[in-house]
């Protein structure tokens, strides 16, 4: 069972979903079925061609939580106590990353102790997340006494710190990484490349991409979507006027996408709107869904990206380039930061004065220049980086595969 897989809407969180499925397949002899709690919107289909995998390999399963509406405390209790929904699964995976925060979930205790409960029947990994801070009383009860019944794969060493420093836990901690650091399962395919870098009209290292984020409307950066969308403007214009940039273009990608997600693509369709005219035929908005694999060759494509969405930077960073990113919480200095060791290309971006003043049009194209006079310099320490990320999720996806094959029984991380 894999939870957290909702949709292919947000590229980074369909990143990590693909990644994992595909890892546990090739591992395991034999077709695995996979129950994923898969929106009724989202086409199986899309899944299957983004694995590149066929219905012998695998298996999907739209999976639904059965709610209970029961007032009797002995049969909530006994709910509580037995397999539930997991009844039926040899292991049980809950998919990074940073649902069990209180950045986008207040009470994060409510999510895990149904889960915590399924760790008396099948192994339950809590795969690849950045977990914390917590301020809340329940929260930080229930990481003290609940967390060690769980197989918990940290994807920065920020989280690890964390929770064996804040709540001394050791046992349960295996250290992993962002799991979309990992090659996608059609990487490989340079024909995929070719095709949709051609059907934009874009050449290698000829654009920077950028990801203007949806995140906004949730009252990150700035209240005002006028003003965060003049700021881009100010910065795409900015970019272009660069004379690096002679020549080259501006590609402006959406990467999520459904009221779920935000729609990505209205802010970029807005944005270009009022770009100045003489510079809009260098600017490329790409607002449809091309899912994956097609968005991670358009980033690593690119010279850099500049993005408010974190995973668009941790798919240009792990196509081998740099990524300026405007950070609105702690998961970006423990992906980022202290797992690549370029928290200089993190913007403390989450300050509505920032943007108001259009002090943040200054800082970012002031990052911009550092990155285009260090860019070779920059390239290399990031592949370098990147390959000893891959190695964390090649070990945590090994740990996963072990627990699954030892079936019910489990075992100890």
């Amino acid at each position: 069972m894999i939870r957290g897989l909702r949709a292919l809407d947000n590229y980074g969180t369909g990143m990590m979903g693909l990644v994992t499925i595909d890892r546990i397949v090739s591992q395991v002899q034999g077709p695995v079925r996979f129950l994923c709690d898969f929106a009724e919107t989202t086409s199986l289909d899309e899944v299957m061609a983004e694995l590149g995998r066929t219905a012998d390999e695998v298996e999907l399963v739209r999976w639904v939580p059965t709610r209970s509406r029961t007032r009797n405390p002995i049969a909530r209790l006994q709910r509580l106590l037995g397999p539930g929904d997991s009844a039926g699964s040899d292991l049980v995976i809950m998919l990074g990353g940073d649902d069990i925060s209180e950045y986008y979930r207040p009470n994060v205790w409510r999510l895990l102790v149904p889960m915590w409960a399924w760790t008396r029947h099948v192994p339950v990994f809590l795969l690849g997340q950045t977990i914390g801070p917590f301020n809340r009383l329940g929260n930080r009860l229930f990481a003290r006494f609940g967390f060690p019944a769980f197989h918990i794969v940290p994807r920065d060493y920020w989280t690890t710190g964390y929770l064996r420093d804040e709540f001394a836990l050791s046992d349960c901690l295996t250290q992993g990484s962002d799991l979309a650091y990992a090659d996608l399962p059609l990487q490989h395919r340079t024909d995929i490349r070719d095709e949709v870098l051609a059907r934009y009209g874009l050449e290698p290292e000829q654009y920077v991409t950028a990801v203007i984020s949806a995140m906004q409307k949730d009252g990150y950066y700035t209240p005002d979507r006028d003003i965060y969308l003049q700021r881009w403007k100010e910065i795409v214009e900015g970019l272009l006027d660069l004379p690096e940039m002679a020549g080259k273009k501006v590609c402006l990608l959406a990467h999520t996408f459904s009221r779920h997600y935000g729609e990505e693509s209205d802010y970029i369709a807005d944005l270009v709107k009022i770009i100045s005219p003489d510079k809009q035929a260098r600017v490329v908005p790409v607002v449809e869904r091309v899912l994956q694999t097609r968005a991670r060759f358009i980033l690593g494509a690119g010279l850099m990206t500049l993005t408010g969405r974190m995973h668009p930077a941790v798919s240009t960073f792990q196509m081998g380039k740099p990524a300026i990113t405007h950070a609105y919480s702690a998961k970006y200095e423990g992906v980022i930061g202290t797992m690549l060791g370029r928290s200089d290309l993190i913007l403390d971006a989450n300050d509505p004065k920032l943007w108001a003043s259009g002090e943040i049009v200054r800082i970012t194209l002031g990052k911009v220049v550092e990155t285009f006079a260090a860019h070779a310099a920059l390239c290399a320490d990031i592949r370098a980086k990147i390959e000893v990320q891959k190695g964390h999720v090649a070990s945590a996806m090994a740990l996963v595969v072990k627990a699954l094959t030892l079936g019910r029984g489990g075992m100890r991380a």
